[in-house]
């Protein structure tokens, strides 16, 4: 079974922790989600 990264981590707890505040969106936290995302799917600087 492959363990998660702390990056792959991070996302899933940013993601549960945005679903949870829906009555006070944050445009940053949103885009700190994306920013994650993004690191996750470069190739260069993942980890395995």
């Amino acid at each position: 079974m492959k363990q998660l990264t702390d990056k792959e981590k991070e996302l899933i707890e940013a993601l549960r922790n945005f679903r949870n505040s829906k009555h006070n969106p944050s445009e940053e936290f949103e885009m700190y989600i994306d920013q994650l995302y993004a690191e996750l799917k470069d190739r260069s600087t993942a980890e395995d």
